[in-house]
């Protein structure tokens, strides 16, 4: 009875509350009808003579009733036994006003009737049902909770968490060859212990897959279960937590207890930052640190999990418990980025296209330079949405056009505009913005992928693909050569038509991160020198309008050299400019045709 009334306190408490209320009202409104048991009732006639006479004291009359009430001069005196007397109330305008004129008050109220109160009484009764319903699905839930927690893969129990034999295989793997050939050995020593017995070396206890989301975690997970031909438990971390106190500890026991009689077995965890976070963390409990602990406990040991090795996944590894990731539990801690080189994704898109008939102008190498950054799944997703256009145009093999518009969807996160051609001046001002950013890619050295001047129902009117670079460093130039690539968009339209437009907002802001990195982090400004500006505005040691003043006049500068550049290149703006007006989207040789020397 405690625990329903601590469950369900503001629910009850609400409800007495309007009970009293509606008692409160009812109660007055009782008091005044109960006055009617000492009524004397006159007629119209009697009550005009009375009012003639000077007799009549004051009335009170409730708008609604067909009587009014009223006292007696005589009986003002008395303050107990007064005579309330009753007649007909005369329903004319000018009844309240001759009233006033012989001098006596008429004192007009609402009418409190039972009707009035319906509403409360249904919101009482709604609250009451809902009380019962609620009462009854919670204790549901914890009947039922015993038979979901005695089986959590069953069915009806968590379906989050799934037994299979794994098919999938290292050749499915593709992009990932850095990692495989230390996964390929780990999965042998599983697969064969007694190789690693002779040097006393035993197979890691688990291995932490930490990446962004879509880069094949999982599929990873799957294939050392495949290869070393074992059951593969999938369990998502989120599916672990509750409401009931223990019912998360309780499904990490019970999913270990699972594993052993599937043993040998991979367990595989996904999002285990769901329950592995810090627990110093905020905003968490003594539920969640609970089942941190039981998951820590069954990690603990060999001889209790001996034939279960455990993989998780993660896309945020710092918010980890230090407990779980240090050596003993997960032995190993794996990086899965989304692939660097154009060559792997130009793989990915061979593997997902396989099955599809391409067209000739089709060039998986160009689409692969322009779509830096894709992981596997956004590549699978992509080429699925090829297939998709491909089918809606009725035709019979996926062509260019088809490859870059599931890509324009992928990363402007909408279809392409229907009406860009009845807005020709918005055409041409995007065709001489972009045309503005590939000319000065190209003028600093760097290569092209594609540009396209397609709108898309997201706002973005056009845009410049510009390949990877060879390296992964920056340096102090190409900082700056970027923000003047930024720039360039700007800084065409200004030559071109002597005016600007708002189509340059991504770019600024773009340009605004660079600049700040360059002069916050990077240590390339010569007035702050080797220091990190970020921690000493942190900690409250620099002026933040200092900084802003310098990235102000790094920008300036930058700006009036790209247009200086620009300028003295503009044929080539031009004949761009002409090029995408005709064909709407070009590739980098196609670019390189026009502007290239």
């Amino acid at each position: 009875m405690k625990k329903f009334y601590s469950a369900h306190k503001p629910y009850i408490l609400a409800t007495i509350m309007l009970v009293c209320v509606c008692a409160f009202l009812f109660m007055i409104q009782y008091t005044i009808k109960s006055s009617n048991s000492t009524l004397k009732s006159v007629t119209y006639s009697e009550f005009k003579e009375l009012v003639n006479d000077g007799k009549v004291d004051y009335i009170r009359y409730q708008t609604g009733d067909n009587d009014m009430y009223f006292y007696l001069v005589d009986d003002k005196d008395r303050l107990t036994d007064r005579t309330l007397y009753r007649t007909i109330y005369p329903d004319y305008e000018s009844f309240k006003r001759e009233m006033l004129d012989k001098g006596i008050n008429i004192q007009i109220t609402p009418s409190v009737s039972t009707g009035s109160f319906w509403w409360i009484w249904v919101v009482i009764l709604f609250l009451i049902i809902f009380i019962i319903m609620r009462n009854n699905t919670n204790t549901g839930r914890i009947m039922n909770m015993g038979n979901h927690l005695n089986n959590p893969f069953s069915d009806d129990g968590n379906k989050d968490i799934k037994t299979e034999e794994s098919s999938v295989r290292f050749a499915d793997i593709v992009g990932q060859d850095e990692i495989l050939d230390d996964i390929k050995f780990i999965t042998t020593l599983i697969r064969y212990p007694e190789r690693g017995e002779k040097m006393g070396a035993k197979a890691p206890r688990g291995i932490l897959l930490q990446g962004p989301p879509g880069t094949g975690k999982t599929l990873i997970a799957k294939a050392i279960a495949g290869e070393a031909n074992v059951a593969f438990i999938y369990a998502n971390a989120s599916s672990f937590m509750e409401m009931y106190v223990g019912v998360g500890a309780k499904r990490v026991r019970q999913l270990f207890s699972e594993a052993r009689k599937k043993s040998p077995c991979v367990v595989f965890i996904d999002e285990i930052d769901a329950i592995g976070g810090s627990r110093n963390a905020q905003g968490r409990n003594s539920e969640d640190d609970k089942t941190v602990n039981a998951l820590l406990q069954e990690m603990d040991g060999f001889k209790s999990r001996d034939g279960i090795f455990v993989i998780a996944a993660t896309n945020n590894a710092d918010s980890l418990d230090k407990a779980l990731v240090r050596a003993g539990r997960f032995d190993r801690q794996i990086t899965v980025n989304p692939p660097r080189n154009w060559e792997v994704r130009r793989q990915l898109y061979k593997m997902y296209l396989q099955d599809a008939p391409l067209g000739d102008d089709v060039s998986l190498s160009a689409i692969a330079k322009e779509t830096a950054g894709f992981t596997g799944a956004d590549i699978a997703a992509a080429c699925n949405e090829a297939k998709v256009i491909a089918i809606m145009k009725d035709q019979a093999y996926i062509d260019t056009a088809c490859l870059e518009e599931a890509i324009d969807k992928k990363i402007f996160k909408g279809n392409r505009a229907k009406d860009q051609h009845k807005r020709e001046h918005d055409r041409e001002i995007v065709a001489y913005h972009e045309a503005g950013h590939a000319v000065m890619t190209y003028l600093c050295g760097q290569p092209i992928a594609r540009a396209s001047i397609q709108s898309t129902i997201s706002g973005v009117g056009g845009v410049v693909f510009q390949e990877e670079p060879d390296t992964s460093f920056q340096t102090e130039e190409s900082l700056r050569q970027q923000v003047m690539i930024c720039y360039a968009g700007r800084a065409s339209e200004s030559i071109k038509f002597k005016d600007v437009t708002t189509g340059a907002s991504n770019d600024i802001t773009q340009a605004t991160r660079i600049m700040s990195g360059y002069i916050e982090h990077y240590g390339f400004n010569p007035d702050f020198g080797m220091v990190d500006m970020s921690v000493l505005q942190q900690n409250r040691f620099v002026d933040s309008s200092e900084i802003t003043s310098r990235i102000s006049a790094m920008s300036k500068t930058l700006y009036d050299d790209c247009r200086k550049l620009l300028e003295e290149n503009y044929d080539k703006v031009e004949n761009l400019a002409q090029a995408l007006l005709e064909q709407e989207s070009m590739s980098g040789d196609e670019i390189m045709k026009i502007i290239g020397d």
